[in-house]
């Protein structure tokens, strides 16, 4: 598989909000992510932070792999509570409900992981979010990680709410977290769904980040991956993600 080729046809399939067809997938993951770096890399937009993905059993099973995954979040699709995202017939528009946390310091590569806690007393604040998941490739959620990870990591738009610095009291692990579609309840989870807790999830993307050389910068998101499992919406809808104490993320899902 050609890196270079395969990358620009990404980039293009993104830009212009098409699905494509590939010639060949990549072969494993490490072939994923140097697609998925030279995507980032040449896609001309900045990076606003970074998804965690497959961080239940269950999406793991579904990907064909025995791993978590990540993928870069881009500017242009980085929205606040409220906005409006407008998406074409064909997106999937699948919604997870996330814990995402800003970042208040940077992490860098570095000669060991960071614990727990030195991660924690770098994050700045914690938002409820909605990640909107959509894939670019025909087949690749047939195929598994492999080529999801490739695609960006399925990321379509990332949507964070309001956040607060004061977090350290909230159940992550235990609170319910809800989505509702049109004023109706659609799913439901916890965030013990995520690695068993979001933290867990947090600090496993940022040290796999350091370790594949990247730094995650001081503002950034990191979202740690669905408390509810992946839902999929209508193309015209309102999306509300209720974290109960944390508060609430909302989108405007509109025709393209």
């Amino acid at each position: 598989m050609d890196i270079s080729t395969t990358a620009n046809a990404l980039i293009a399939a993104r830009k212009s909000d098409t699905v494509i067809q590939i010639e060949s997938f990549p072969k494993n993951l490490t072939e994923a992510y140097a697609i998925q770096r030279a995507v980032a890399k040449d896609y001309g937009e900045a990076l606003t932070g970074w998804k965690a993905a497959f961080t239940a059993a269950a999406a793991m099973e579904m990907m064909k792999t025995d791993e978590p995954a990540y993928g870069p979040l881009f500017e242009g699709s980085t929205f606040s509570s409220g906005d409006s995202l407008k998406s074409p017939g064909h997106c999937l528009r699948r919604i997870e409900c996330e814990y995402a946390f800003k970042i208040g310091t940077n992490f860098g590569p570095c000669d060991r992981e960071y614990s727990l806690d030195e991660i924690i007393s770098g994050v700045a604040s914690l938002h409820p979010a909605i990640e909107v998941v959509h894939v670019r490739v025909n087949g690749a959620f047939d195929i598994g990680a492999r080529a999801v990870v490739a695609d960006h990591c399925g990321n379509y738009a990332f949507v964070a709410g309001a956040g607060t610095s004061d977090w350290s009291s909230l159940d992550i692990i235990n609170q319910p977290v809800s989505l509702s579609v049109n004023g109706e309840q659609a799913a439901t989870g916890e965030g013990k769904n995520v690695l068993g807790n979001p933290l867990k999830s947090l600090a496993w993307i940022i040290n796999r980040l350091c370790v594949d050389g990247y730094t995650v910068t001081e503002g950034q998101y990191i979202t740690t991956g669905s408390c509810t499992g992946m839902h999929p919406v209508p193309q015209s809808c309102e999306l509300v993600a209720d974290f109960g104490p944390l508060g609430q993320c909302g989108l405007h899902c509109t025709a393209q």
